[in-house]
């Protein structure tokens, strides 16, 4: 058995590391994945491998296969010179993961490191709550913040001339809630455990996908708007690449509007339901997106390569 040490962060959002965990302990794979967040003091000398998140990671022990995975390509100021550093410092490893097909080439390897793509994919708790009876008009789900939008896009949506009611889950700053808490449309659950989230949101009859489009945010996966599919719930999105490039690939139809929303009302009224294929919904969930991922054949292919190359 092959005991593979994730290394995982307070700081990130990392429901990978649980997914993958999880799937490869219903199979007889010869392969086992810990989160470095749950074992306590450990030594790296107790795994056979080790899976980071980088950043920036010089500091790998020798004598055993390194996994990087890239969940996302580098925020704040100046994100492609991050980006560079990380390329130019970061030690090679022995297998690249990336979240999709932007963050691969906006990283700009040019090496012979082996790489899969490996995207976010949804608990199965939230293909539970499909069809539920509606108590909102429509449900946003993650970082209420300003630096998102967040404050301008609840201006924009008290504004509508029908007034809609706008559940809105996850943690909320003091000075977000101070200027929207009077407003009897919109409200605030505060920060819930994660598997209450799918309970309330289900109760939506729309989730909503607001997101800047803003580099790199919109070359990443929303998880939310994969969670909504999951939910069965209408989609509203804002319009940037890779909501556009999910939609084209996929053939699906739900709305999407510009940050100003001032389309918003006429397409609620005109946009017919959407209609998706339940096997679609079905290749979101985690166990089939690591599963078409290869990422199995790539862990054994790993091993072989690596027991070659050192002797073991």
């Amino acid at each position: 058995m092959k005991k593979i040490l994730m290394m995982n962060s307070t700081k990130a959002y990392l429901p990978q590391i649980d997914a993958t965990i999880q799937y490869f302990d219903i199979k007889d794979s010869g392969f086992k994945f810990f989160d470095s967040a749950q074992i306590g003091s450990f030594s790296f000398s107790d795994f056979d491998a080790l899976w980071t998140f980088p950043g920036i990671d010089r500091s790998a022990p020798d004598g055993m296969p390194l996994i990087h995975e890239y969940a996302s390509l580098s925020t704040g100021i100046f994100p492609k010179g991050k980006n560079m550093i990380k390329r130019k410092l970061n030690q090679k490893p022995d297998l690249r993961i990336f979240l999709n097909e932007f963050v691969e080439n906006g990283m700009q390897f040019k090496d012979e490191v082996v790489s899969l793509q490996r995207d976010m994919g949804v608990d199965d708790l939230f293909f539970c709550y499909q069809d539920r009876v509606k108590q909102y008009d429509c449900v946003y789900i993650g970082a209420i913040t300003k630096a998102r939008g967040i404050d301008r896009f609840l201006r924009q949506f008290k504004q509508l001339k029908e007034k809609r009611t706008l559940l809105m889950i996850g943690s909320v700053p003091d000075d977000i809630y101070e200027e929207f808490k009077a407003d009897d449309h919109i409200i605030f659950t505060g920060s819930i455990p994660y598997k209450d989230v799918p309970k309330y949101a289900s109760q939506a009859v729309y989730g909503i996908n607001y997101m800047p489009d803003k580099y790199p945010y919109n070359l990443q996966t929303s998880t939310k708007l994969l969670e909504y599919l999951a939910m069965n719930l209408r989609i509203i999105s804002t319009e940037y690449k890779w909501v556009n490039y999910f939609k084209e690939k996929h053939n699906l139809s739900f709305i999407t509007v510009d940050a100003s929303l001032q389309d918003l009302e006429k397409k609620l009224i005109s946009h017919p339901p959407q209609s998706i294929q339940k096997e679609f919904l079905e290749s979101l969930s985690w166990s089939n997106v690591i599963k078409k991922s290869g990422l199995e054949q790539r862990m054994n292919d790993l091993f072989s390569q690596y027991k070659n190359l050192s002797g073991k």
